[in-house]
């Protein structure tokens, strides 16, 4: 398994794994493909060597003050950027545990220093906030999001200094 920059043929099969993996977090087809088209450098997906989708990243410049709301495609990257945003990681089942999360965590850590911003942010949901703290992430203040944004009380807005 590798990961490789994602093309627009992938985004109907990312979407497929997000049904699959964020039940409780659904996002349509349009979201991955906005994220796509505003920024392709973010987009990565984690293929089997049969050509299988095992897993896909999506990032983006982004800002602390304004996280996208759930199952809300992006018009627009948000101006000015004053961060990158991890705006989604899923593996599937049979990928889990192979250390494959670590390496997407590098790509976006690479992607944000790149384009030379500060800081990661992401919005923590389910039971991932053990994995995000392992990855050198923390609360953002007190880390609670507007319930406008849909993603749920025990959601966490987190942070990671470059």
């Amino acid at each position: 398994m590798h990961w490789r920059a994602m093309v627009e043929a992938d985004i109907a099969r990312v979407a497929d794994l997000a049904e699959v993996v964020h039940l409780d977090y659904p996002e349509n087809p349009a979201v991955f493909a906005a994220c796509f088209r505003l920024y392709p450098a973010g987009c990565h997906v984690l293929v089997h060597e049969n050509g299988r989708l095992g897993g896909y990243l999506v990032s983006h410049p982004g800002r602390f003050d304004t996280p996208p709301v759930l199952d809300v495609p992006l018009v627009a990257l948000p101006e000015p950027a004053d961060c990158y945003f991890l705006h989604d990681l899923a593996l599937g089942a049979e990928t889990r545990g192979r250390g494959l999360a670590n390496q997407a965590v590098a790509l976006v850590v690479e992607e944000a220093r790149r384009g030379g911003f500060p800081a990661i942010a992401l919005i923590a949901v389910g039971d991932a906030h053990g994995f995000w703290e392992r990855q050198g992430f923390s609360l953002m203040g007190d880390g609670l999001l507007d319930p406008s944004k849909g993603y749920g009380p025990e959601a966490r807005a987190l942070i990671r200094a470059l």
